[in-house]
């Protein structure tokens, strides 16, 4: 819900980064952007732990990279 909310915003913040991306893909960015947030900040939930762990739960990672995937497919860069 939070990022339905902020997407217009930060559309409008990359597009004076020369990139244009729809509001609707910003919801496809929520689970990838949000594991490495977590990642870098150094807080280790368990959607983030699952993520990590190289033994198992694979269905979590295909869900990660298609929604990845499919935010990716609708930028521009504005030229």
């Amino acid at each position: 819900m939070g990022v339905a909310l902020l997407s217009p915003l930060l559309s409008k913040f990359f597009r004076l980064l020369r990139l244009d991306i729809p509001k609707k893909n910003w919801l496809f960015f929520v689970l990838p952007v949000s594991i490495i947030v977590h990642i870098s900040v150094g807080t280790i939930t368990p959607f983030a732990a699952a993520f990590l762990d190289i033994n198992g739960h694979f269905v979590l990672k295909a869900i990660v990279l298609v929604s990845l995937v499919l935010g990716i497919r609708g930028i521009k860069i504005i030229r």
